[in-house]
């Protein structure tokens, strides 16, 4: 009995059957059985088969009635007697060794079921674009469930598991290999690969099905069976059973299609009707790079071009791309998507081509740059990137970028060039204007390949210097690289230093457009300055009153609510001094300086009888002629210092006065009178700001008293009647109950934390000293600093974004354990002074960023951040403020924005604002113009209408390369924040920083690990 059964059925193989059988017979293991199943064929394909089985027994003829490749094999199984099968299709071919290492493998790895070697396709014999090495798969049953995995015959399969399930679904007409894949993993069958490419596949023109309809909706059968039950498995593992999650599914189902859309624009055919046909919307969080890819794929597949596959097949299938992207720019999950995708194609396809020819791409220009011939202007219509490829004699140098708009100068060439290869860099004389771009090339018979690789190193010491600065791999690659189920990953980018640059033909348009945007950000600065101005809290710059005359609040109180007492920030501050009197009810109370009886109408529930009273008579008069008629509460002018306060008195009150005395002995004498005036058991409670004068390193507010809210309560804390209780502490002031006790009583006080109002005034949050006012010192040598991002720290939100949500509660834990674990933070300035001045930052420094300006920064990030110490960057798409994060809305509700108003107070609140975008779009799906004004038209709208400089820009999603980093620095930003992991080290480019991305469930141990790169 033969180890392995071969089974090739065959329908008009009249042209390829011999070659695949005789790749059977060629096979260096020889014990193997091959059934030959006729389907139905017309021509001379039976006779092909009579005559391999009269001149070889292992093979065998099986006939029956066209019924399909399914029916086909499934007969064919019936009749094997091999412990193992192959399914070898009447157009493919075995390597000569392919049985013999197979069946090797089933005695070193006799658990597996499933054998998989590496497979490629032939062109006239030859291989032909990528090949697909095996590849592990650790969890078969997800992996097949959203592609198919292997080619048939790169497979060998033991018979008794095939004979279990049942064969092939006959149903399945195409895409049945992968439907049985998918049957044996969710059975819980053992895949191993093997390495080696052992499966042809001859392909040629036209052997692509050109059914891609069918394609699709068989290949969306399989996908969609995957992520549910699937009732033809009578004994399924209990936990595949229902499917892999079905979050995954619109990211397979579109992988797929947009294979099979690229094959049909490989074919000159139109992609809407595969488009139209997939159910599922493209993901949320599709990716338009692994997409590109994935076409590109499909295309080549398609087309069937002969090499060099481009530029020639470009000119075939561009007339293609205008409706495809048009259709995935109104379907995409994100704006733009369809022309990011496109974008992307077109890159893929310029690294593809050599660069010493000139070619276009789509939008994209390589244009070859011989460093020994004069440098030219050009003339570029139509072209947005122009990638220059800087050459000196036979040595590639290195690669420019450049984003263009609609022209550029030598000089600009040049310019760049001195930047990135330094002084020595040979100047010519400039030539005449160039239309064609064909000036300046490579001669002919210069020995130069026509390839993209870098010839043998120049004599030049230019190029010797450069070839060093090519020893650094460019890292802007990671944010977009990646493996995908259609290949294998990603070549490794050349090792070139890209520098980009804006073209100085195209600066008119270039500075029109900046100007247009500024203009537009000045307009909408006068809008929000016709709101009424904010009042005044507390002395302001260099205020010295007399705070101990009658004549000074008099003159205060002349304006009704001169300190706007009624704001978020004291009306907060209010309810949690209201907080700490519990549920007691008092018979007595007194209120001392009540202004004008904000804090008296809330207290006067309270109290059966209240007291209010202050210094001006105008105060005193308001508050009477604003409170409740059946309220028992009485008004008095009291003159704190000189007035007795009488009582006795179950509760009395005071707050946000008592620094206004000139010095501790006035303000002993307050202590004296306040606890002579309170019955035992009786409260005192006070609520003061916490000033600079007391803790100069810590956040508070510095006017010029002699203490604030510490130096008072310590005050009343030294008196001998009076024992501190409880304390509620902010970051910006304190609120203190004291009891009467018995002489040299003590109580052990109850302390807890309370957050500020948020957002904060204006007028409140400009006067703060946010901790202090400390700057981070410099350092002997540099340490490494961590950029962390954050998104949303909200419980609330869509479940698909979950990952990029921080609880507020784990939030607190991580500024907890930086606190605890004696980390401190950097602002961007200051890091960005570190860059400037050659400063070093010191060791356990890092900056914290938060992306998308969503109010929950402000309502839960915020509070902590101020609680724990820390300052902040907070990066805004300026055209969202106010509204939602629409770019999520395909994942629920979309989160709310913060609105200029509040940008405002948090730009006053230790919080450095930074732009990210203008509509929060990926900037390389953009033309220039669209591009430009993205980033100078959301960096001028955040100067105009916040009155600050802004010179942070977080590219939205990431997305940058370096052209879009080098009009970043055309716009005038210092600072570009990326999405790729790692530290700031003091080589970075501070216009491409690394950012550690904290998302949700991370583990402490985790977190910590990001501090450290």
């Amino acid at each position: 009995m033969p180890m392995v059964s071969i089974i090739t059925p065959a329908h008009g193989a009249e042209t390829t059957l011999s070659s695949t059988l005789e790749s059977l017979i060629a096979q260096t293991h020889a014990d193997w059985e091959c059934f030959i199943i006729d389907d139905g064929s017309t021509d001379q394909t039976a006779e092909i088969a009579d005559r391999f089985a009269a001149r070889d027994t292992r093979f065998h003829v099986l006939r029956q009635e066209q019924s399909g490749v399914s029916a086909a094999r499934n007969a064919g199984l019936a009749q094997a007697k091999g412990d193992w099968v192959v399914f070898l299709d009447s157009d493919d071919a075995l390597a000569p060794f392919h049985l013999e290492i197979m069946l090797n493998h089933t005695r070193t790895l006799p658990q597996a079921d499933i054998l998989h070697c590496g497979w490629r396709r032939l062109k006239d014999g030859a291989p032909w674009w990528q090949s697909h090495p095996a590849v592990k798969m650790d969890n078969p049953f997800a992996e097949t469930a959203r592609y198919c995995p292997f080619a048939i015959h790169a497979a060998l399969l033991r018979r008794s598991r095939l004979a279990e399930l049942g064969g092939f679904d006959p149903e399945m007409t195409m895409c049945e290999d992968w439907d049985l894949w998918q049957r044996l993993a969710r059975t819980g069958a053992e895949f191993a690969p093997v390495e080696g490419l052992m499966a042809d596949v001859s392909v040629e023109a036209g052997s692509l099905s050109s059914n891609r309809v069918r394609h699709l909706d068989f290949g969306l059968k399989v996908i969609r069976r995957g992520h549910h039950s699937d009732p033809r498995i009578a004994h399924p593992v209990p936990a595949l059973a229902q499917g892999i999650t079905k979050a995954a599914l619109g990211t397979a189902c579109w992988y797929l299609a947009i294979w099979l859309v690229g094959a049909s624009i490989g074919q000159g055919d139109n992609p809407g009707e595969l488009l139209d046909r997939v159910a599922e919307p493209i993901p949320p969080d599709a990716d338009a790079y692994a997409l590109s890819a994935i076409i590109m794929d499909g295309i080549v597949v398609g087309a069937f071009p002969d090499e060099p596959i481009w530029p020639g097949l470009w000119s075939k299938i561009q007339g293609k791309l205008p409706e495809l992207e048009a259709w995935l720019n109104r379907h995409g999950p994100q704006e733009a998507f369809g022309s990011l995708l496109v974008r992307s194609l077109e890159r893929k396809v310029a690294d593809q081509l050599p660069t010493n020819v000139p070619a276009t791409i789509g939008t994209t220009r390589i244009q070859p740059i011989d460093l020994d011939r004069p440098i030219v202007d050009l003339i570029l219509p139509g072209i947005e990137r122009l990638r220059c490829c800087i050459w000196r004699g036979s040595t590639l140098l290195g690669q420019l970028e450049f984003v263009v708009f609609g022209a550029i100068e030598a000089d600009a060439i040049r310019s760049r060039l001195r930047t990135v290869f330094g002084p020595e860099f040979d100047d010519h004389p400039t030539a005449v204007l160039a239309e064609d771009g064909l000036v300046n090339l490579p001669d002919q018979d210069d020995g130069r390949a026509a390839s993209a690789s870098t010839a043998a190193p120049s004599y030049s010491g230019v190029a010797q210097q450069v070839l060093k600065l090519m020893a650094k791999i460019s890292y802007w690659a990671e944010a977009k690289t990646g493996t995908g189920w259609w290949s294998k990953e990603e070549p490794t980018p050349r090792p070139v230093d890209p520098i980009s640059g804006t073209a100085h033909a195209g600066r008119a348009e270039f500075d029109r457009i900046v100007e247009e945007e500024s203009l537009r950000a000045v307009a909408a600065a006068t809008r929000m300055s016709k709101e009424t101005p904010s009042k005044k809290t507390g002395p302001v710059g260099d205020e010295v009153p007399r705070y101990d005359t009658e004549a000074y609040w008099e003159e205060l109180f002349s304006q009704v609510d001169p300190w706007d007492y009624q704001n978020n920030y004291e009306t907060v501050k209010y309810l949690q001094t209201l907080a700490l009197l519990d549920d007691r009810r008092f018979s007595n109370g007194l209120e001392l300086a009540c202004a004008e009886g904000t804090f008296t109408r809330m207290l006067a529930s309270r109290v059966d009888n209240l007291l209010a009273t202050d210094i001006s008579a105008s105060a005193v008069a308001r508050a009477a002629s604003l409170q409740d008629h059946d309220s028992a509460v009485a008004y008095r002018q009291l003159d704190l210092l000189s007035d007795e306060l009488e009582g006795p008195y179950d509760l009395i009150v005071c707050s946000e006065v008592l620094y206004y005395f000139e010095n501790r002995e006035k303000l002993q004498q307050i202590v004296d009178k306040i606890a002579g005036s309170l019955r035992t058991g009786g409260w005192f409670v006070t609520a003061h700001a916490n000033l600079l004068i007391d803790m100069p390193h810590e956040t508070g507010f510095g006017w010029p008293h002699e203490f604030g809210a510490v130096g008072i309560g310590e005050m009343f804390d030294r008196h001998p009647d009076l024992a501190l209780s409880v304390e509620a502490k902010s970051p910006l002031y304190r609120i203190q109950r004291f009891e009467k006790v018995e002489h040299g009583g003590f109580l052990e006080p109850t302390r807890v934390e309370v957050n500020t109002a948020q957002p904060l005034p204006l007028q409140v949050a400009g006067q703060v000293r946010w901790r202090g006012g400390q700057v981070v010192e410099a350092a002997a040598d540099w340490n490494d600093v961590p950029i962390l991002m954050y998104h949303q720290v909200s419980d609330d939100g869509a479940e698909q974004l979950a990952r990029y949500r921080q609880s507020p509660e784990a939030f607190e834990m991580q500024l907890a354990f930086l606190r605890d674990a004696g980390w401190r933070g950097m602002t961007l300035d200051r890091l960005l002074a570190c860059f400037d001045e050659g400063a070093k930052p010191p060791e356990k420094t890092l900056v914290l960023t938060f992306d998308d300006a969503t109010r929950d920064f402000m309502t839960h990030a915020l509070p902590l951040l101020h609680r724990y110490g820390f300052p902040s960057s907070l990066f805004v798409p300026t055209d969202r403020v106010g509204g939602s994060a629409i770019w999520d809305s395909a994942y629920g509700s979309p989160a709310p924005l913060l609105t200029w108003e509040e940008l405002a107070a948090v730009a006053n609140s230790d919080v450095t604002l930074g732009a990210h975008g203008v509509r929060h779009v990926r900037l390389s799906a953009l033309a220039p113009e669209s591009l430009l004004r993205e980033l100078a038209g959301s960096k001028a709208m955040l100067e105009k209408c916040l009155g600050r400089e802004v010179l942070a820009v977080a590219y939205p999603y990431g997305d940058f390369d370096p052209a879009i980093r080098d009009i970043a620095e055309q716009c005038g930003y210092r600072i570009g924040l990326s999405c790729v992991g790692g530290t700031v080290r003091a080589d970075a480019d501070t216009l491409a920083l690394k950012r550690q991305e904290v998302f949700r469930g991370i583990t402490q141990s985790e977190f910590a690990n990001l501090l450290f790169g």
